[in-house]
């Protein structure tokens, strides 16, 4: 083999790699209530500073909160990171972009993906996606909910109180057959702890 098809082919293997393992998501679904209030942050806000790490493969992101659509209080500025790039299912931020975020709290830090509702924005922070117009008029509906409140799961059926569309208090999960397998408590539509009825086992 000559030199012109070794490179050829290193080429042609790079290629094929990187197609292999880059992110794919579907693109998602009508927003469901199971989907909103499950949600732990979703806001519009502007980035203010990236940090991109190549070593630990992050970019983490400052943002200048501009309308606070599902939180725990009013934060006027969050950090969110996601993966460096697109092919590990990165988001594409950018210092000055204006971004529609959905993000999930994993006890230290907020993190997001391409697989999620986020969108990036125009600089008057709009999109022409009809997805997002939709989701605007879905999450101003589901933040009006409050009382007892009752919907399907993956695993069955979960029941519990919302005010002001945010989770709050003790919320049962019940599986395809009506059985009672967890307790989880939430605090301002966030889970502080989680008890499994069965093993009696407390999971965080």
């Amino acid at each position: 083999m000559n030199i012109r098809h070794f490179v050829l082919l290193l080429i042609f293997v790079s290629v094929s790699v990187t197609q292999a393992i880059a992110c794919s998501c579907r693109p998602p679904l009508p927003m469901t209530e199971m989907e909103f209030f499950n949600a732990d942050l979703i806001f519009i806000g502007k980035i203010t500073s990236v940090n991109a790490n190549e070593e630990t493969y992050k970019r983490t992101a400052t943002f200048e909160v501009l309308n606070v659509l599902k939180a725990a209080g009013t934060p006027k500025e969050i950090t969110v990171v996601t993966s460096y790039d697109s092919a590990a299912c990165g988001l594409p931020f950018n210092e000055g972009d204006m971004w529609y975020i959905w993000a999930s709290n994993n006890g230290e830090t907020f993190s997001s993906n391409i697989c999620t509702r986020s969108l990036r924005l125009n600089e008057d922070g709009i999109t022409a996606v009809p997805r997002y117009h939709e989701d605007m008029l879905a999450i101003n509906n589901f933040k009006k909910k409050s009382g007892k409140h009752t919907f399907d799961t993956d695993m069955g059926t979960t029941t519990g109180k919302i005010r002001n569309g945010l989770k709050k208090g003790c919320w049962k999960y019940y599986d395809e057959n009506g059985v009672l397998y967890k307790k989880c408590k939430y605090k301002k539509g966030i889970m502080s702890k989680c008890k499994d009825i069965e093993t009696k086992a407390e999971v965080k």
